[in-house]
């Protein structure tokens, strides 16, 4: 077993790093999308400093951001977020966390996990992934939600 992974793609390297730095900081789209599962949102950068930029998303909403490879106001952006970053239970929700309006499409029950469909800014194919344990709310298709998460783990990539 390696202690590095190298993601390829036609023949280039496109990360070398440890599974848990591809999987939580991808340096580019490509390896977010390969790695794992992962949200992505589209949008343009409308200010950026050194460890948080403001993207606004194509359907005029606006989020908090890391900028990872991107690198100036009006720059296209793709945005990463983790299923499993995402929150929508308030009492578990974080202070600063960035929130959004969210409409629950489909609920999968998956055993360990909950994995539950979403549709956030114009986007149907959002997913959420939340431990099954008593206390979680099992979401119901048709419901109107808030979910939240924090700028660090929401990474504005390549677009």
């Amino acid at each position: 077993m390696s202690d590095n992974v190298a993601v390829f793609d036609d023949g280039r390297i496109q990360q070398l790093a440890p599974p848990t730095e591809l999987y939580e900081q991808p340096q580019n789209s490509f390896v977010a999308q390969f790695i794992g599962e992962n949200n992505t949102l589209e949008g343009v950068v409308t200010q950026i400093t050194d460890n948080t930029c403001v993207v606004r998303l194509d359907d005029g909403e606006e989020i908090d951001a890391t900028p990872v490879n991107v690198s100036r106001v009006g720059e296209r952006t793709k945005v990463s977020i983790r299923p499993e970053r995402v929150e929508f239970n308030k009492d578990r929700l974080q202070e600063g966390a960035h929130l959004l309006k969210a409409e629950v499409l489909e609920f999968i029950y998956m055993g360990d996990v909950f994995r539950t469909r979403l549709k956030v800014a114009g986007n149907d194919d959002f997913v959420i992934k939340s431990r099954n344990a008593p206390d979680q709310v099992r979401l119901t298709p048709g419901s109107q939600i808030e979910i939240g998460w924090m700028a660090e783990d929401c990474r504005a990539l390549d677009a």
